[in-house]
């Protein structure tokens, strides 16, 4: 948490609200300050550029219509939060096609829900932003990277701190889920690669890849793969994937220009918006996903091709509908060469059994099967969590 508070400005009137929303943020984290009119709102985000606005729906003495349409021109992804009461409420689904982030129906009868809706509105803003400074950064390291793998080998540090700037935060929270990843590579650089964002239709759209090689050779690739989930994010829609199946073909196809030697393999997953389902796609990637329920505990179905070798490839999605309280764990290949047993079959029922205990916990996980005290394993390992704990 950054040691300066994060401003949220307050245009309206209305003592009692404003009073409500000071109350339920944490004055350590955020400064309310209350303002009247739109020049003074405008003037204030100009020159200290707020975390968030307020406004008001049951303040007459402006248009909100209009201050909406001002303060989009100055800052296009400033969180602008509606605050409606049960009079203005019909107000709210215009503003919010023309450009409003949520709204707050006042008197609101939990104070947390502010907190919320205040957090969530900043984070997803930074969220944002940080995706946008990673695009515009790999756009110019990819071509040098892709171009000489050379550059890398020769620079394995470098590299790394390359690498690590791709990967995505984690924890990362996400309308009730958290995601949460580990990479351990065999050598400084990794061939797995782990990532996960917000599609502009509200799904969560995440994968674990795992690419054929280690080190530089591996780890050019996975920089390849954060260029294109850039261009996917942006361009879905244009793309015409609209299913988990379609996306691996999408990534196959781009994977397949590239005239790349390696292949890599791919579970991908697609969580609705409304959180109910999941619709998946396996090009190859083993070991299965785990799924974790009160109910049961049980693999997804595995299959399909590696990206990156046959063109005429093809992926089917499933979908499965998900309990209200789950998880889901993800693994790399590299976990089989930790395990002690010496069959397959028998490695698969260790790492259901691990799930299936209750070790669903990334970091109980990876104390489990030893990953904080090793300094060398024979290959990559990543372990991805994706939980809802209801």
């Amino acid at each position: 948490m950054s040691a300066s508070r994060s401003e949220v400005l307050v245009v309206n009137n209305t003592t009692g609200a404003n009073n409500q929303i000071a109350v339920a943020l944490d004055d350590r984290v955020y400064k309310v300050t209350p303002i009247t009119g739109p020049e003074r709102c405008l003037s204030t985000i100009r020159d200290q550029s707020p975390a968030l606005v307020f406004l008001s729906l049951f303040d007459d003495s402006y248009d909100v219509a209009d201050l909406l349409k001002q303060v989009r021109a100055l800052e296009t992804d400033l969180p602008v939060v509606l605050m409606a009461n049960s009079a203005t409420v019909a107000q709210v689904t215009a503003l919010l096609e023309s450009g409003a982030t949520d709204y707050l129906l006042f008197p609101v009868p939990d104070d947390s829900l502010i907190d919320y809706c205040v957090t969530n509105c900043i984070q997803r803003r930074r969220e944002k932003r940080k995706r946008k400074r990673g695009d515009r950064d790999l756009k110019r390291l990819n071509k040098a990277l892709v171009e000489s793998l050379k550059v890398l080998e020769m620079d394995q540090q470098a590299g790394f701190r390359v690498q690590q700037g791709m990967m995505p935060d984690s924890p990362y929270l996400a309308d009730g889920f958290t995601l949460r990843h580990l990479i351990v590579p065999s050598l400084i650089l990794s061939g797995d690669f782990i990532d996960y964002f917000e599609l502009p239709d509200g799904r969560l759209l995440f994968y674990i890849a795992d690419v054929s090689g280690h080190g530089a050779s591996g780890a050019i690739v996975t920089v390849l793969l954060k260029s294109l989930s850039g261009r996917l994010f942006s361009e879905v829609d244009e793309l015409g994937a609209a299913d988990a199946g379609e996306v691996l073909t999408w990534f196959n196809r781009e994977l397949l220009a590239c005239n790349l030697e390696q292949h890599v393999t791919m579970f991908l997953g697609l969580l609705s918006e409304n959180g109910r389902s999941l619709q998946y796609a396996n090009a190859a990637h083993f070991p299965a996903t785990i799924l974790r329920s009160e109910e049961t505990t049980r693999y997804l179905e595995v299959g399909g091709l590696p990206l990156g070798i046959y063109p005429s490839a093809s992926y089917e999605c499933k979908e499965v509908t998900l309990p209200q309280v789950f998880t889901m764990v993800m693994f790399s290949d590299g976990v089989f060469e930790i395990l002690p047993e010496e069959t397959l079959k028998a490695k698969e029922e260790h790492l259901l059994s691990l799930v299936q205990c209750d070790l669903g916990d990334i970091d109980t996980m990876a104390d489990h099967l030893g990953l904080g005290e090793v300094k060398e394993v024979p290959d990559d390992i990543a372990v991805f969590t994706v939980a809802r704990a209801g």
